[in-house]
């Protein structure tokens, strides 16, 4: 739950509530009094931390799509050269599966 991930480098956890959770609540009455006292009590607080969770999603996000262009290009490095078609070239086309995606495409249809 608290692990972060290598894509974003936020933990799923942070990206919900804004923050990484504790490992073991407070036991003692100071504890709680100490967390009590550390949450938020106005607007402006509140508003800083939607802000500062709004900021932290776009951040994983933009870290998301920074990886995914990364990926695309690596990927795109080992392809192989497009072939060239000209216009009345003569190509193939395989016709081996096209009764199959008919039928398979609406109960209406009938391939005789």
């Amino acid at each position: 739950m608290s692990t972060v991930n290598a894509s974003t480098g936020y933990s799923h956890f942070h990206l919900h509530l804004g923050h990484s959770p504790r490992l073991l609540p407070p036991l003692t009455p100071e504890g709680v009094k100490n967390i009590q006292e550390s949450f938020p009590k106005d607007i402006e607080n509140a508003l800083e931390a939607i802000v500062s969770l709004k900021t932290d999603v776009a951040d994983a996000h933009d870290a998301l799509l920074a990886t995914k262009i990364s990926q695309a290009n690596t990927a795109n490095a080992h392809r192989g050269k497009e072939p060239d078609f000209a216009v009345d070239d003569l190509v193939y086309l395989s016709t081996a599966h096209r009764r199959r995606e008919y039928l398979n495409g609406n109960n209406r249809r009938v391939a005789k």
